[in-house]
């Protein structure tokens, strides 16, 4: 069978909170996902990017049930798996809907222009130029897109003056990451995951604000994982939907 039919399997995550069905083969949820979700505040309207099966959507739907969310992904097989997630987690309301668009298009959804006051993101970790791409369509759109500053100039179109923009990143890019957001945006917020203590940081949650003017601060981030390899306390906790990532 070819490996670009999109074959499923159902599990459950934070704590069987949420059911989700995703791809056996492809890009599958990570705690990253989790972890970045957790970072996001209270919202009116938000917008994700790359929404792929859906649990980013999911998470936040059930956390603000009063808030409008929009996600929005190329991929129409995604596009109807992250559908089918939204209604077997009991999520049908209008408030919370999925879009079959590229955020690379030039009319990229122009009716939200300036109307959004959180963006969320997972955006590609690597660069195609650096990395043995995949062959499955469906991991390669997860991680190996090009030029981040696409998807920064995307959300900062859709933002209200003052809105954020939150996103997970690898840790090593922190100084490409910073020269992409240093002339649109400020009041940057860096939190390192850490794999254990000790250990340096692979991946940081980012949060940015549209126009603002201060400047960067790095916060003590997380450690993810004990040195038997279990989590630690603290991520068990946001794992387990107990607690949040706090980067105000």
């Amino acid at each position: 069978m070819s490996e670009n039919i999109l074959e499923i399997s159902k599990n459950k995550i934070l704590d069987g909170n949420i059911a989700l069905f995703q791809p056996k083969k492809g890009f599958r949820v990570s705690i990253d996902s989790i972890l970045l979700s957790s970072s996001v505040k209270k919202y009116s309207n938000c917008m994700e990017f790359g929404t792929g099966s859906g649990v980013i959507l999911i998470y936040l739907s059930k956390k603000f049930p009063n808030s409008k969310i929009i996600g929005v992904e190329k991929n129409l097989e995604l596009v109807k798996l992250a559908e089918k997630n939204l209604s077997t987690n009991n999520i049908n309301n209008r408030r919370t809907k999925v879009i079959c668009k590229d955020l690379l298009d030039k009319s990229f959804l122009k009716e939200y222009n300036n109307k959004l006051d959180r963006i969320i993101m997972n955006p590609p970790y690597f660069f195609s130029n650096k990395v043995i791409k995949s062959s499955n369509m469906f991991k390669a759109s997860a991680r190996y897109e090009i030029d981040i500053n696409q998807w920064f100039e995307a959300a900062y179109k859709k933002l209200k003056p003052k809105g954020y923009m939150n996103f997970v990143f690898r840790s090593e890019n922190l100084d490409l990451v910073i020269s992409k957001l240093y002339t649109a945006w400020g009041d940057i917020k860096i939190f390192p995951l850490w794999p254990k203590i000790n250990v340096k940081s692979k991946l940081m949650i980012m949060q940015a604000r549209k126009n603002a003017k201060s400047g960067a601060q790095i916060l003590p981030g997380l450690i993810l994982h004990n040195n038997d390899g279990s989590y630690t306390e603290a991520c068990n906790s946001i794992l387990n939907n107990k607690s949040d990532i706090q980067l105000d």
